[in-house]
């Protein structure tokens, strides 16, 4: 018998008790043309509820009934061909960092939705046309979302790896425009994360894999495309989308969705494997596509920045190493400022930021993690 992803997903996935709950907050992440990178969740403001799982069909452990209903509001199926019985050790990390960040997603459209059917203030859309369309299509990528994580699961499952479950989430939107907003920069983050990840099945020996995840970005640029345009920016903001680094997705959605502590143990196996790098949070707001000097901060116990770099990434370029100056430092917080050559390179679209130990020069975006301190500082024009 075939071992399919379906027959994985029914067997392979386990348990876990909690109750959905609601959002939070407002911040400035990847908000309105400006990049905010908060530190690591281990607090949260009073009265918001961490968002928590089992849904209402079970998810993420799923009967086969569930999973039927679960594709027809996704509009298709799991994969049902074979499955790999076995994959590189680094393989299976990316394929637990997939899901990890999948959960997440699931978590932030199923909130999403509820707020915008519950008519949560600033959620609210007055054409009921438009509201329709708006609930239609969120639902299906809420299912479809669930159907990635479910997926990447099942080859962890066939292969026998260890599977990823959900952790806690809070949310740090108060309004539409600025929920949207932060599905189009953790898209955009998910889309060059997986490019990432293309790149090492094709080098570990898994290229079996390649393909699927092919799919995968191919949707969440479709996603990307509606999220941009209900923000009145045209559906594809570059021809060649900027490349992620697995550490960077990881960073962020730790330091800035994943309540501290939350996790299950079993997830201790990525927290082994990746480091989370130190919030790099970018001050400047309404960044332009102009070369302009912005201000970061970081909170650092050093004071010493003199050999280090921010190096910004975007699109298919080779990383840009600029000086740090004008540092300050104030009770272990750190502000400082680099040039960014917006203009000159034409740097449209998402462009991640971190802070290197060095000045490279870096050839690569792994390159730029595996050197980098802070970040990832997330800045997207239009």
């Amino acid at each position: 018998m075939l071992n399919t992803l379906t027959s994985a997903v029914l067997l392979g996935a386990a348990a876990v008790s909690a109750a959905p709950a609601a959002w939070g907050p407002m911040s400035n992440w990847g908000s309105g043309g400006d990049s905010h990178s908060s530190s690591t969740v281990s607090s949260y403001s009073a009265g918001q509820t961490p968002f928590t799982f089992p849904l209402s069909n079970g998810f993420p452990t799923v009967s086969a009934a569930a999973l039927h209903d679960i594709e027809e509001a996704a509009h298709g199926t799991l994969p049902n061909g074979a499955l790999p019985t076995e994959i590189n050790a680094t393989s299976a990390i990316v394929l637990e960092l997939i899901a990890f960040n999948e959960a997440f997603e699931v978590a932030f459209f199923t909130s999403l939705i509820q707020n915008i059917t519950s008519n949560v203030e600033g959620f609210q859309i007055d054409s009921q046309v438009l509201r329709s369309f708006v609930l239609e299509t969120l639902i299906a990528v809420q299912a479809q979302e669930q159907l990635h994580f479910l997926g990447a699961n099942g080859i962890l499952a066939s292969a026998g790896q260890t599977q990823i479950q959900p952790c806690e989430y809070v949310f740090p939107t108060a309004c539409l425009d600025d929920a949207i907003n932060l599905a189009r920069t953790f898209t955009d983050v998910v889309l060059g994360t997986l490019q990432d990840a293309q790149n090492t099945f094709a080098t570990d020996g898994d290229s079996e894999l390649v393909a699927l995840i092919g799919s995968v970005i191919g949707q969440e640029g479709e996603q990307n495309g509606y999220y941009r345009s209900l923000l009145d920016l045209i559906p594809s903001s570059n021809p060649f989308l900027t490349r992620s680094a697995g550490q960077f997705a990881f960073s962020a959605l730790n330091q800035d969705f994943v309540v501290k502590g939350s996790c299950p143990s079993v997830d201790n196996v990525l927290f082994n494997a990746i480091p989370i790098l130190g919030a790099l949070t970018v001050d400047t707001q309404n960044i332009q596509l102009k070369d302009q000097t912005l201000t970061f901060t970081v909170e650092s116990n050093s004071t010493d920045f003199s050999q280090y770099s921010v190096v910004f990434v975007n699109q298919q370029n080779v990383p840009v190493v600029e000086k740090i100056t004008n540092v300050k430092s104030s009770d272990g917080t750190i502000t400082f400022d680099a040039e960014f050559p917006g203009a000159d390179l034409i740097m449209d679209g998402l462009t991640i930021a971190a802070v290197t130990k060095t000045a490279g020069p870096f050839a690569s975006v792994p390159e730029v993690a595996a050197d980098s301190l802070f970040g990832p500082g997330l800045i997207e024009v239009n």
